[in-house]
C-alpha cells in the first residue's frame, strides 16, 4: 500500500495490473523470483529504449489451488510507451524457454485508461485501492484488520521472496 502511494508521489503511478501464471508457463516455484526478475528486465530495458523513460513496479507471489503459481505485477510505464501484449508473451517464452501457453498471461489498466490517473483521478485512485487490496489480500488476518481491508484469503505457500517492489519506489515516513 505504501509502495503503491509512493509511486504516486514521485510521478509514477501504476496504471497496468499484469498477472502471469508461472506454473501453467512451467516454471517451478523455486524458480519463480529469478523468472520474474528476468521479465521485469526484458522489460525495463524495453521501454528505456523505446519510450527513453523510466519504469516502476509493485509484485506479489502467489499459490493458488486452481491457479496455481502466479505473480501480480502492477506497473508504471511512462507517457509514450504502447503496451504490446504479444511482446510480453515472447519475453515469457524467454524466460520459461517453453512455447506460451494460452492463458498464462492477464493483463488490464487501472483505472481503465492509460491515463485514467490524469483524466479520472477519483475512479483511478478507486481502481488502484481495489487492485492493491486485491494483491495483498493474503496478509495474516491481523494485519488485515488493522489496514480495514475487506478481502482475505490465503495465498499459498510459496518458495522464497513473495513481494518487491522497484528500487526507485521508496518508503516514506
Amino acid at each position: 500500500m505504501a509502495a503503491a502511494q509512493c509511486a504516486l508521489l514521485i510521478g509514477k503511478p501504476l496504471t497496468r495490473h499484469l498477472t502471469v501464471r508461472l506454473e501453467r508457463q512451467g516454471i517451478a516455484d523455486s524458480d519463480a523470483v529469478k523468472a520474474i526478475g528476468k521479465l521485469i528486465t526484458l522489460l525495463r530495458d524495453h521501454v528505456r529504449k523505446t519510450a527513453g523513460g523510466e519504469i516502476a513496479y509493485v509484485w506479489s507471489r502467489e499459490n493458488g489451488a486452481i491457479i496455481g503459481g502466479h505473480v501480480h505485477i502492477l506497473l508504471h510505464l511512462p507517457a509514450g510507451y504502447i503496451w504490446r501484449g504479444h511482446r510480453v508473451q515472447q519475453w515469457i517464452e524467454r524466460v520459461s524457454r517453453r512455447p506460451y501457453k494460452k492463458g498464462a498471461i492477464k493483463t488490464t489498466r487501472i483505472g481503465g485508461t492509460a491515463k485514467a490517473h490524469e483524466q479520472n483521478p477519483g475512479l483511478y485512485m478507486a481502481n488502484l485501492a481495489t487492485v492493491v487490496g486485491y494483491i495483498i489480500k493474503g496478509t495474516c488476518p491481523k494485519t488485515a484488520a488493522a489496514l480495514e481491508l475487506k478481502r482475505i484469503k490465503a495465498r499459498g505457500r510459496v518458495m522464497g521472496k513473495r513481494c518487491g517492489k522497484s528500487q526507485n519506489i521508496r518508503q516514506f515516513p
